[in-house]
């Protein structure tokens, strides 16, 4: 008897861990939702900032979209740990020019800012917002004022 009390216990008490691990990660996810511009975008190893072509980015769910006016250029999912410091995100492109690549990084939202350096999956988390290394991207978000794109 004592022996499953203790096993049904030990299972709720982990369910109860799977639950606020999701809790987590869908609290920071919800920091995301709605429509930012793209303000600056750097890529580590090139001097300035790189062009905007595309300056819109829809998060909805666990899903983005980049678009330049109506037209969207790139979808893809993502993930992000807010529990981590920093903070961590995991973006996967399903469509538009780079489908199939996926980056993790690190963020900061503040406020409607937001900033995150990404780099590809196959080499290290960058691990710092200010100190990216080499292959990374910067890119500074501001969150869309309402009726505004």
């Amino acid at each position: 008897m004592r022996i499953a009390l203790f096993v049904a216990l030990l299972t709720v008490t982990v369910l109860a861990a799977d639950d606020r691990k999701d809790e987590k990660t869908d609290d920071g996810r919800k920091a995301f939702q709605g429509t930012w511009t793209i303000v600056e975008t750097k890529k580590e190893g090139k001097k300035g900032e790189e062009p905007v072509s595309a300056p819109t980015v829809v998060f909805d769910g666990d899903k983005y979209r980049i678009k330049a006016g109506d037209k969207v250029v790139e979808e893809g999912t993502f993930k992000v740990d807010a529990s981590k410091t920093p903070k961590q995100i995991e973006v996967a492109a399903t469509a538009g020019a780079d489908k199939g690549i996926r980056w993790h990084g690190v963020y900061e939202l503040k406020d409607d800012s937001l900033r995150a350096v990404v780099g590809p999956t196959d080499k290290d988390r960058p691990a710092k917002l200010d100190a990216p290394g080499p292959g990374t991207r910067t890119f500074t978000l501001k969150r869309a004022k309402p009726g505004k794109p």
